[in-house]
């Protein structure tokens, strides 16, 4: 796949504040490494890649990928098509799409509502996954639905946890 027409926008001070309370504040404390990013209000291009950057420290233990979600309640769609890329800090990478489903068969939401009209998914994307080198890995994921810009996305994060393991 070709990522040479894309954008990688850099994240603004206000985005990174807003993703250290979102990290600090979040449902699940055993989260590794657990970040947001803000999409522009006139809609998520098609080629405009969310990106984020984690530092490995644990070469061994697996982990799990999570993407996280935000969208309001006027979100035209069911599900949300995404290509997610992880380049390693040797320069190899993964690419994969992921179907997010947004809402139950009766058509009803099925994240969760803390913010009036704002509702946050998080499903996983990858399981057991072994990152393999310490180092930074960096994590885009671009929207890959037929409409750009796309509407009502607020906002799309990582999360990162390690998969406790018993022998």
């Amino acid at each position: 796949m070709d990522f040479s027409g894309w954008r990688f926008p850099r994240r603004s001070a206000l985005s990174r504040l807003l993703g250290i309370v979102l990290a600090t504040s979040g449902c699940v404390p055993s989260a590794e490494y657990d970040s947001q990013i803000m999409l522009p209000s006139d809609g998520w291009k098609e080629r405009t890649a969310a990106v984020f950057r984690f530092h490995n420290q644990d070469s061994i233990t697996p982990c799990r990928l999570w993407l996280q979600i935000r969208h309001e309640g006027n979100y035209p769609y069911r599900n949300l098509h995404a290509i997610c890329l992880v380049t390693g800090p040797a320069g190899d990478s993964s690419v994969w799409k992921s179907d997010i489903t947004l809402t139950d068969s009766e058509g009803r939401w099925l994240g969760q509502s803390a913010l009036g009209d704002l509702y946050t998914v998080v499903v996983p994307v990858q399981d057991r996954l072994v990152l393999s080198r310490k180092g930074i890995y960096t994590f885009r994921i671009m929207q890959n639905m037929r409409l750009s810009p796309l509407p009502s996305i607020a906002e799309v994060g990582w999360k990162v946890d390690r998969i406790e393991t018993t022998d």
